[in-house]
């Protein structure tokens, strides 16, 4: 009689060293995440489905299973296979939620604290979580229309909860542009409001980005009797939290004047005037500053190369008196590579080019003269230390469809202790500011000038590289 079970293969004979090996090394954590169903496990348990709505979350998950999948997993080699079991564990060790993901895929349930995440995050042992997670989109689920988002998102901001505010105005707007005909003032308010959201939650960079399209919004629709004031005041305090003092006064004083042409009261326009005085003095400050800092470097730098002159000298000095040999070469010896690192600059940072998100291109033309590049290693007993100043001129091009745009950033704080660091302190950061043609007016022009700040991480980039090169000379 015919019958569809499955028939018992015959067993196949096993080496009783491989199968001992294996046998001893039966890790759970890699069995689980080979499992081609182990997202829809994870999803079971409530404690790690609130997690995946969360990128960064979920780009852990698929390294992990990436890892589990892979042919060191399961080689056969104890110590490639106990390698791949060690990366795993260490992921649940910096990340909380990977390991409460790892224990629940083993029946075994793990309480995260929200103390818990915020620490592994301010260490930098996970990426920042995403400011509107699945609770919140959880909230939104049902919200039919943008006025409804944006009633409901208010009451959330006026209680405190701003991620929830900000999920509310963001479905607002996502209901918006599906719609055939769009209102400029309700699309424009739900960015605002999303920007000041961002603001509450320390997204400088994402509150910039959202106040910058509810101007360009306003601008396009051309709608004068919009008050603009409170969208270039939320883009200056954005401005501000991203340390471009520059921009964050020009934003200011743009938000006092339309303050005075909307016909605010008084005593709002002498809030912003108050505003555009304290951003003048913290620019003024921030640029002494930074200004000091460079003079303690070059003053370092100089005074360390006097320090080794001199210990060369005294190092002579000792030899000619005890009639030895003079010092071998190698034992101090300073080589500028100011030429190089300059020319190399050049030719990374000329030709950076940024796609704006409208269509069109901003590229760097030029490294410009006043540019200053200084750049040398010190050996010292066999000891190398590079040190390195530079403050980077780049004139750029911009070409969209609605005409062209020249301007300049200024990329400084550049040298051998400070770092890339994107808002971070100035005193320890790479420094950034922007100027452009103020005589090309209109909504794109805005919007240019807005994405030419795109530049500072793409020159940035150049810079560490040309830098990875002179280390290695």
């Amino acid at each position: 009689k015919a019958s569809n079970r499955l028939q018992p293969r015959p067993a196949m004979p096993v080496d009783d060293g491989d199968a001992a090996a294996a046998g001893a090394f039966a890790d759970p954590f890699t069995s689980a995440f080979r499992q081609p169903d182990v997202i829809e496990k994870l999803a079971s348990f409530p404690g790690v489905q609130k997690h995946m709505a969360d990128p960064g979350f979920m780009e852990q998950i698929e390294k992990l299973r990436a890892l589990a999948s892979s042919p060191l997993a399961a080689c056969g080699d104890i110590m490639k296979m106990a390698e791949v079991s060690q990366q795993i564990a260490r992921a649940g060790h910096k990340d909380p939620r990977i390991m409460q993901a790892l224990l629940a895929l083993q029946g075994q349930n793990l309480v995260v604290e929200e103390t818990d995440l915020k620490k592994a995050e301010d260490f930098g042992d996970m990426k920042r979580r995403e400011p509107v997670q699945l609770e919140h989109l959880r909230l939104v689920k049902d919200i039919k229309s943008a006025d409804e988002a944006k009633a409901k998102g208010n009451e959330y901001f006026k209680s405190g909860d701003s991620a929830a505010a900000l999920a509310h105005y963001e479905k607002g707007v996502e209901l918006l542009r599906q719609e055939a005909e769009v209102s400029a003032v309700l699309l424009a308010t739900l960015l605002s409001n999303s920007a000041m959201c961002y603001l509450k939650l320390k997204w400088p960079d994402r509150a910039k980005k959202s106040a910058s399209q509810a101007i360009a919004v306003v601008r396009q629709a051309e709608d004068e009797s919009f008050d603009q004031s409170k969208l270039f005041y939320r883009r200056a305090m954005a401005c501000e939290q991203l340390k471009e003092m520059a921009l964050a006064v020009d934003d200011m004083a743009r938000a006092l004047q339309q303050a005075k042409t909307s016909g605010l009261p008084l005593a709002e326009q002498h809030r912003l005037k108050n505003e555009v005085e304290r951003l003048k003095k913290l620019k003024a400050s921030y640029e002494g500053a930074t200004d000091k800092k460079q003079k303690e470097r070059e003053n370092e730098k100089q005074a360390e190369v006097q320090r080794l002159q001199g210990a060369q000298l005294e190092a002579k000095a000792k030899a000619a008196a005890s009639e030895a040999p003079a010092p071998s070469g190698d034992y101090l010896k300073e080589q500028d590579f100011t030429y190089w690192t300059r020319k190399r600059i050049s030719e990374a940072v000329v030709g950076v080019t940024y796609k704006c998100q409208g269509g069109g291109t901003i590229e760097v033309t030029e490294l410009q003269e006043q540019s200053k590049v200084q750049a040398a290693i010190t050996t010292k007993r066999g000891t190398r230390a590079l040190y390195y100043e530079m403050d980077l001129h780049c004139g750029w091009k911009a070409k969209v469809k609605e005409g062209e745009m020249t301007g300049l950033i200024r990329v400084y704080n550049i040298a051998h202790d400070t770092t890339f660091e994107l808002g971070g302190d100035e005193n320890t950061s790479y420094i950034y500011s922007l100027g452009w043609d103020h005589r090309v007016m209109g909504p794109w022009a805005e919007t240019v000038h807005t994405e030419a700040a795109e530049l500072f991480d793409l020159l940035a980039a150049k810079v560490v590289e040309v830098l990875a090169e002179l280390r290695k000379k």
